[in-house]
């Protein structure tokens, strides 16, 4: 018998903030840091709630140190040399920096080699499929060679994947599964929920256990990022908001424009994967885009936009963001399929 879920999922173009009476009279007044102790790591996160993406072409070491002056995370993408993490390591800029990682025996191997030679602040153990058995051992792999770093995994989109997650033992479950601006996965797969609702249903479930969510996909301005958290989400992970800048050194640059594709892209597989296998298919596309100029720009834009939100809802500390928040539906079922 075929099982049909009957509640509305909404994404954040279907949902828009209700204002309320407010005590604050400026964005000024606003506090956009939040201070979370982690549950099994018992570390604090601290910082501004967002987190730059690990994808190649934003989680790249001089983005996360320009980043980190604002008080904003980055997960390093997976792709740097032992030495290269090392030599990070020995600036403040990792106290907000994911170090990335994949499921496989030699990635572990690698935290192995790593925890001898470097101080671990925080990792983060990234999957496009994160209801494997194989990811959550990975996770408990993890957690008990680094008993007091913050771990982040995932993705997942459903509060059953948050607890597996949790139990198994991250701090932070990651969340969202075929909406990111460069993913094809739902194309290809048929699997996804939309964005908005992955927000509130993991973050509350993240709540439940004592636990965090990092809400990743389905940002395109600073006003998602503003729902996401005011559904429930803890942190906000962006990618394509913040692909094309100034700061993305590594990236491949033409003309002013630059390379911006998915990890499970076909362009991605052929380069650090050998290609893409013959068991696959291309679950990322890609493009060139136009320079954005600086990431400080889109990073006050966004802190602007939140700081705003936060005086239309009485919110003093961002963190409260969610209490604060009631939605109304506006657009749901109007939008086309992409």
């Amino acid at each position: 018998m075929v099982n049909i879920i009957t509640e509305p999922s909404y994404d954040f173009d279907d949902v828009y903030i209700v204002p309320v009476p407010s005590e604050l009279s400026s964005r000024s007044q606003v506090n956009l840091n939040v201070a979370y102790i982690c549950k099994h790591s018992k570390q604090m996160f601290y910082g501004c709630p967002i987190v730059i993406s690990n994808m190649d072409s934003t989680g790249q070491i001089n983005i996360a140190k320009v980043a980190h002056n604002e008080n904003v995370w980055t997960a390093l993408h997976k792709f740097y040399t032992d030495d290269k993490i090392v030599e990070f390591t020995t600036d403040d800029y990792m106290n907000k920096c994911f170090i990335s990682i994949g499921i496989s025996d030699t990635e572990f191997h690698r935290i192995k080699r790593l925890k001898q030679r470097c101080n671990i602040h925080a990792i983060c153990i990234d999957a496009a499929n994160a209801y494997m058995y194989s990811f959550l051992d990975m996770i408990k792999r993890v957690r008990n060679l680094l008993p007091n770093t913050i771990i982040m995994a995932g993705n997942v989109c459903t509060p059953e994947g948050v607890e597996n997650i949790i139990k198994a033992g991250a701090d932070i479950a990651k969340c969202g599964i075929a909406n990111g601006s460069f993913c094809q996965t739902k194309n290809k797969t048929g699997v996804n929920i939309p964005q908005f609702s992955v927000a509130k249903n993991c973050g509350q479930a993240a709540n439940e256990l004592n636990a965090l969510c990092c809400s990743d996909g389905g940002c395109r301005e600073p006003q998602d990022i503003c729902k996401g958290l005011g559904a429930g989400a803890h942190l906000i992970m962006i990618g394509s908001m913040v692909s094309g800048v100034s700061e993305a050194i590594e990236s491949e640059w033409v003309d002013g424009k630059m390379r911006m594709y998915g990890m499970s892209s076909t362009h991605a597989n052929n380069k650090y994967f050998g290609g893409l296998k013959s068991y696959r298919t291309s679950e990322g596309r890609e493009e060139f885009i136009d320079s954005k100029g600086s990431i400080l720009d889109i990073i006050a834009d966004i802190k602007g936009g939140l700081a705003s939100c936060c005086t239309y809802t009485n919110t003093k500390n961002v963190e409260n963001l969610h209490k604060n928040c009631s939605f109304i539906v506006y657009n749901y079922g109007k939008k086309k399929c992409g």
